[in-house]
């Protein structure tokens, strides 16, 4: 989604919220560019308050910017929500699930056994395997690979990664929940949506555009100084 358009709906979501953008400054470019926006509510909410946070994570130009990474963190009301009821509307949403618990490295035995679970999905949204080795290993991996990513994209300090699976597959959502006091309930939901293969498309693009860039500009320091009379010596 164009960021534009994400920024747009964001704020028609949750218009109680207070929306927060994070900027960079790229060269050739008179205006700051989008790195990513959040939104929060205006005022800190106390415990038992329904209520919504969301970090949205845009591509950098010289391509058209669009969101590779979305992440919400969701408090329910009062002492949480049934642990059943959540699940059911998170497959109800995305399916059947990928894998359970890949932060534990160990699948949960059964529902009221999930911490956190993962959907993902090839570049036409359709339900992909798991990578055939180490999975729960590798969807951690991938997880970190985000955050990193997301650090440093402004900095082009991922800009030859090792291709891996991460950055050739992982398209996913990954979700994970904190029981409540009581061990029915959930009393949060946190939900990432990320593309890293989109990240890295448009990340080396980025990184050939600025190399572009500044190999335009020592071309043209060395011809200015090819104009210049010769030194008195």
């Amino acid at each position: 989604m164009p960021v534009q358009d994400a920024y747009a709906k964001l704020e028609a979501q949750l218009p109680k919220n207070k929306i927060q953008v994070r900027s960079d400054t790229l060269p050739t470019l008179d205006k700051p560019v989008i790195r990513s926006f959040s939104s929060r509510p205006a005022q800190d909410v106390g415990g038992g308050v329904e209520s919504d946070q969301v970090q949205v994570d845009a591509t950098y130009p010289p391509s058209k910017q669009v969101v590779w990474r979305v992440i919400r963190e969701h408090f329910f009301a009062n002492r949480g929500i049934p642990k059943a009821t959540l699940l059911a509307s998170l497959r109800e949403k995305y399916g059947k699930e990928t894998i359970t618990n890949p932060n534990l490295r160990e699948r949960a035995a059964n529902d009221s056994q999930i911490q956190s679970l993962v959907w993902l999905f090839d570049d036409q949204g359709r339900l992909a395997p798991l990578p055939k080795t180490n999975s729960a290993a590798t969807v951690t991996e991938c997880l970190n690979t985000a955050v990193e990513l997301a650090m440093n994209l402004s900095k082009n300090a991922i800009n030859n990664p090792q291709r891996g699976w991460c950055f050739d597959s992982y398209n996913a959502v990954y979700t994970s929940v904190r029981e409540s006091e009581l061990p029915e309930l959930y009393l949060t939901m946190r939900v990432e949506a990320v593309s890293l293969p989109l990240a890295l498309r448009a990340s080396e693009a980025t990184a050939k555009w600025q190399k572009d860039i500044a190999e335009g500009q020592h071309k043209q320091d060395v011809e200015k100084a090819k104009q210049q009379e010769k030194p008195k010596l």
